[in-house]
């Protein structure tokens, strides 16, 4: 563990031990207020340009001298937080990273959130966000989806969306501490119930209840991990070992590989929830974002 990991772990443990002893209510203002906050500024060898598309917020991240034409490579990144916080100003700095260490173009959806927007609002922009590129020319074979927690959930469901409708895949999909299942029924809710610094099940219930309230949480529309995942492109799936959801991806892993899929885990021992998304803080987040790349170097055509 850097140093850097130890301190910014004593701190979000110290904030979120506060956090706790508001009202569901409160919380939910709180975090949501911060999480709208810029964290980190964007890498300034990337432009970037905001846009609409079908409907959808998005920013486009492109570092400078890349061609930005629908002939270049892309990556689709949908943003954590529980889907009901989260935005371009949370996770810029990390996706200007990525674009640069990968030199592709990151494009950020902004897709809706809950409560105000539940189930199926975000799964329908980030599937919408995706098709629309490929109407205007993107080639599938040259995009990346990408995603951390709640991101990661759409990322995998918009992989078996796209694959039960017969439309285009993506050339793979990189999923950091992805939320797959939400009914939060796995070992590692207990095992590390005490080492996760960032989440627990009660904000992870709490969100789950503005998310999906009329569904239940095993279904594979919001848990995709109960859903069918053969036949997805290519994985790379990344967690840490003292997360709550460790097991989501864990299981996810072994899905795969028992059939025969292709997607490769790697596990962190010691960092926070979603550490990638950190890169500002930590040196283990740049460390996965250049692993990251390499993938996307590997897959893109």
């Amino acid at each position: 563990m850097s140093w850097q990991n130890f301190i910014l772990s004593a701190v979000i443990r110290r904030r979120q031990s506060g956090t706790m002893k508001l009202t569901p209510e409160h919380r939910f203002k709180r975090q949501r207020k911060f999480m709208a906050m810029a964290i980190g500024k964007p890498n300034p060898a990337v432009t970037s340009k905001a846009d609409k598309i079908s409907g959808v917020a998005v920013e486009w991240l492109v570092p400078k001298g890349l061609d930005s034409s629908p002939s270049a490579p892309v990556c689709v990144y949908y943003h954590g937080g529980a889907f009901i916080m989260g935005g371009m100003n949370s996770h810029r700095h990390m996706c200007s990273q990525l674009a640069v260490d990968a030199n592709i173009a990151v494009l950020m959806v902004d897709y809706r959130l809950a409560p105000e927007h539940p189930y199926p609002a975000a799964t329908e922009d980030a599937v919408a966000v995706y098709l629309a590129l490929i109407d205007a020319g993107y080639s599938a074979a040259k995009i990346i989806i990408a995603g951390d927690s709640a991101g990661g959930n759409l990322a995998l469901t918009t992989l078996q969306k796209l694959r039960d409708e017969d439309q285009p895949s993506p050339a793979g999909a990189i999923l950091y501490s992805p939320w797959l299942d939400l009914s939060h029924n796995s070992e590692s809710f207990t095992d590390n119930a005490h080492s996760d610094v960032l989440l627990n099940q009660t904000l992870l219930d709490e969100a789950v209840a503005m998310y999906a309230p009329e569904l239940s949480r095993e279904d594979p529309r919001i848990s995709p991990l109960f859903g069918n995942v053969a036949e997805l492109p290519p994985l790379f799936i990344i967690a840490s070992g003292v997360e709550v959801l460790l097991d989501d991806a864990k299981r996810l892993q072994q899905i795969i590989e028992h059939q025969d899929g292709n997607s490769t885990y790697l596990e962190w021992p010691k960092s926070p929830h979603a550490f990638p998304v950190m890169s500002g803080f930590l040196p283990e987040a740049r460390a996965a974002l250049k692993q990251s790349a390499a993938f996307i170097s590997k897959h893109i055509a």
